[in-house]
């Protein structure tokens, strides 16, 4: 039952609003807050060097988003 959807030390792609299209906003998963919240080191943005807290729905995987950027162009 303690499976988490990210690990430590992967990059997560922001979401515009929870379940939605991802935005060029990322980070890397520092930390684990509760059951289905992730400490983020934002890594560009206006958060740039700030820790911000998302929960699992606002967040997608690197992989994944990747396929969506692909998508756009």
């Amino acid at each position: 039952m303690n499976e988490r959807q990210f690990s430590r030390g992967e990059i997560v792609f922001v979401r515009d609003f929870p379940m939605g299209k991802p935005l060029k906003i990322y980070g890397k998963i520092v930390g684990f807050v509760g059951r289905d919240n992730y400490n983020v080191l934002m890594e560009n943005g206006l958060q740039e060097g700030n820790m911000v807290t998302f929960n699992s729905w606002k967040l997608m995987s690197e992989k994944d988003a990747k396929w969506y950027f692909i998508e756009e162009q």
